[in-house]
């Protein structure tokens, strides 16, 4: 059994990857039926070493790895956020082999943002060069006490995305729907055990409280829905299907709700799709923590994915798919926005 104790707000695929690779509070637990079990026996010291590889095969020279280690702990009592030690590890040794080639991932801190123990968070990582897809790939980590934890996972394969309708530069709803149909439909393959992440975005500036504009994000629904007379929208979540579909009208609702918003009307240019997919292994992870990624969640998992051998965690790799067009001047012009 693992008690896994994940702190965070709601899903998101940014606040989903912080709680896969930042420290958590971890602790083996062995449970009996015996009426008065104790979940706590048998606790072992392990290291948790959390991995992987960012893909962008369309800048072969400027492939991340990153990686997190920390070791469970044991507290009094059954709370893990009694804990007031951070669990990270310093000093570790750790090497990425691609292709006979060794990089050392180096030691570095966040100091942008502080983990729950008041301590800037310890991460390593590397650049890789000329990473080409379906390599496999493996992990050596040394911990500072001589413990070796190794993992290895194939790279993603390379993949393209196709469109329902090719919108050569310029982006518009205002198209023949009697023939190209009412949705733009985004795929990008079926491929089995993968969880991908799809959005479609509108970027856009607006004023903070000081008056100074910031870069935004409107966040596209797939389609609006009527509940007890009202339309909501549903917007995308994980999916291990090949492809999304947004209703063109659900676009044409966005638009109209930006216009009513206070944003800079110069602002909005061009609207983004982006797909993250996760390999394998972050996908079986995924799937193992999924429904207990809410708020402060405590729970009990006997089924949580782990790659690595001498120790628990998951070494994968993924990948970002994006494109965007600009909108088409008279579209864009059509809600109130200036060209």
């Amino acid at each position: 059994m693992l008690f896994h104790l994940v702190k965070g707000g709601n899903f998101s695929l940014k606040n989903l990857l912080t709680k896969i690779f930042s420290v958590t509070a971890l602790s083996i637990l062995s449970l009996s039926c015996q009426e008065d079990f104790n979940p706590k026996t048998d606790f072992k010291e392990q290291y948790v070493l959390n991995s992987y590889v960012d893909l962008d095969y369309d800048k072969y020279m400027n492939t991340q790895v990153y990686a997190t280690v920390s070791k469970l702990y044991s507290v009094d009592g059954l709370d893990p956020s009694q804990n007031k030690i951070d669990p990270s590890v310093s000093g570790a040794e750790i090497y990425l082999n691609y292709r006979e080639i060794l990089y050392k991932l180096q030691e570095d801190t966040n100091k942008t943002a502080l983990t729950k123990y008041g301590t800037n968070q310890i991460y390593y990582t590397a650049t890789l060069k000329n990473i080409y897809p379906n390599y496999n790939v493996s992990l050596t980590a040394k911990m500072p006490d001589g413990k070796v934890l190794t993992a290895q996972t194939q790279l993603l394969e390379a993949a393209q995305l196709d469109y329902s309708y090719t919108f050569r530069k310029y982006f518009t709803t205002f198209i023949n729907r009697f023939y190209w149909g009412n949705a733009f439909v985004i795929k990008w393959g079926d491929v089995q055990d993968r969880f991908y992440f799809p959005q479609l975005i509108i970027p856009c500036f607006k004023p903070d409280p000081t008056g100074k504009n910031i870069r935004y994000n409107k966040q596209v629904p797939l389609t609006f829905i009527n509940k007890n007379g009202n339309l909501e929208p549903v917007y995308p979540t994980s999916t291990t299907g090949e492809g999304i579909s947004f209703d063109y009208s659900a676009i044409d609702s966005t638009m109209s709700q930006l216009s009513r918003e206070a944003i800079d009307k110069n602002s909005v240019g061009y609207i983004i799709f982006q797909v993250t997919e996760f390999d394998a292994n972050l996908s079986k992870y995924y799937e193992s923590l999924h429904g207990t990624l809410d708020s402060y969640s405590v729970s009990l998992d006997q089924s949580v994915y782990s790659n690595i051998k001498g120790g628990l965690g998951i070494f994968g790799s993924r990948r970002i798919l994006t494109n965007q067009w600009y909108f088409d001047s008279t579209y864009v012009t059509s809600f109130g926005f200036k060209w």
